[in-house]
């Protein structure tokens, strides 16, 4: 072969590699940005949420002089929710959701947060509507509080009560409107799952159902794998339990002095009742083998158990796992040495709705007379709650 042949051949075939290189980099999904106002060093977190978890992908620092950033995220094979977190600056972050292999770039002023602008993902168009609706409800929820906590007269309470209700089913009213303009977006799912306050759901009501048949129906058309389809499916085939238990979610909503007994089958197989630990101080966790949260927590709870368990501390802690095996592994794993049940059913979890349970991580604590004395407390807060209870 002479020289000229050679050389051709090389040249054919760092061509291919470049093509087979850009190939691959066209199909990966990337999101970059700038972000202004910016005036000390700052971290730019991105996660990916899924249905189940929240997964933290990459930390990138910014500054004055360096303020964008660049992630790569892959080949996605579906949509896909993101969220960008700014360290330091409470309630600033930002969902976007991205299509198989969209570049999206993001502009955004750290003064003025909710007016960031997104190209090339249109999808984080609709999920910053939602967003920035919400936000607005929440702000009007928050000032009615306040106005309510103060005032004396009763007519004055009952009209300010009328009005926070209002603004919920106008929070609705918008949400449900925003679901049938986009029933085959993936944005509707974040519509239907959005919150007013901790513990309240937008959507909170039996007739509720039929959204999510509706959205779930179209996910399942198009993505029948993906998480959120089986998710919705489950959450769906739950609703006639939850509902069921309804009073005794208002019952624990308002911390009654009776709360629900929960009886259910420990590793080895043996029913062990939370009222059975009555007369010490009882953690009642929620926690489950995929939550990486919950896994974090766990060696958390595992300091203050041994700290505490001598003075009349006890856990119960309930799994959301629907496989034994799981469950079992995360337990022994952590060497967790207190009480651990689940119903390991795959509908849902009957303890889970009596509870009121509709995140991960979860937790009550509940006194020496069986009273709820504080509820979805975490770390230090946990500890200087448990040193008074105790």
């Amino acid at each position: 072969m002479n020289k000229s042949a050679i050389l051709k051949l090389l040249i054919i075939a760092v061509t291919t590699m470049v093509l087979a290189i850009s190939c691959t980099d066209d199909n990966q999904s990337k999101i970059e940005g700038k972000v202004d106002g910016v005036d000390s060093e700052v971290q730019v977190t991105l996660l990916r949420q899924d249905f189940a978890k929240t997964e933290i992908l990459e930390t990138i620092r910014i500054s004055p002089k360096k303020s964008t950033f660049r992630f790569k995220v892959g080949e996605l094979t579906e949509p896909t929710f993101f969220q960008l977190h700014f360290e330091g600056r409470r309630n600033q972050f930002m969902v976007l959701l991205l299509e198989p292999a969209e570049h999206a770039v993001v502009e955004v002023d750290v003064k003025d947060f909710s007016n960031y602008t997104v190209t090339g993902a249109d999808e984080s168009l609709k999920t910053q509507a939602l967003s920035r609706r919400l936000a607005q409800t929440v702000k009007s929820l928050d000032s009615l509080k306040a106005l309510i906590s103060n005032a004396t007269a009763s007519a004055e309470k009952q009209r300010l009560s009328l009005e926070y209700e209002a603004a919920i089913e106008s929070q609705r009213e918008f949400s449900t409107q925003f679901i049938w303009d986009n029933p085959m977006s993936r944005a509707s799912v974040m519509a239907l799952y959005q919150k007013v306050s901790d513990d309240r759901f937008v959507f909170d009501r039996a007739e509720d159902v039929q959204l999510f048949k509706v959205v779930a129906s179209s996910l399942i058309a198009r993505y029948p794998d993906s998480d959120y389809a089986k998710g919705m499916l489950r959450d769906i085939r739950n609703q006639d339990k939850i509902l069921r238990s309804h009073s005794l979610q208002e019952l624990v909503r308002n911390v009654e002095s009776t709360l629900p007994e929960i009886a259910l089958p420990n590793p080895k197989g043996d029913t062990v009742r939370l009222s059975s630990l009555r007369g010490k101080v009882i953690l009642l966790d929620f926690w489950a083998s995929f939550s990486q949260e919950n896994l974090l927590e766990n060696r958390e709870l595992l300091d203050l158990y041994r700290k505490y368990k001598g003075q009349g501390f006890e856990i119960y802690q309930v799994s959301l796992d629907v496989e034994r095996e799981p469950w079992l592994a995360a337990i022994e794993s952590a060497g967790l040495p207190w009480v651990n049940v689940s119903e390991l059913d795959p509908d849902g979890s009957v303890v889970a709705g009596m509870y009121n349970v509709t995140r991960l991580p979860a937790n009550y604590l509940i006194d020496r007379n069986f009273d709820i004395a504080a509820k979805n407390i975490f770390g230090r807060e946990l500890e200087k709650k448990l040193k008074e209870l105790l």
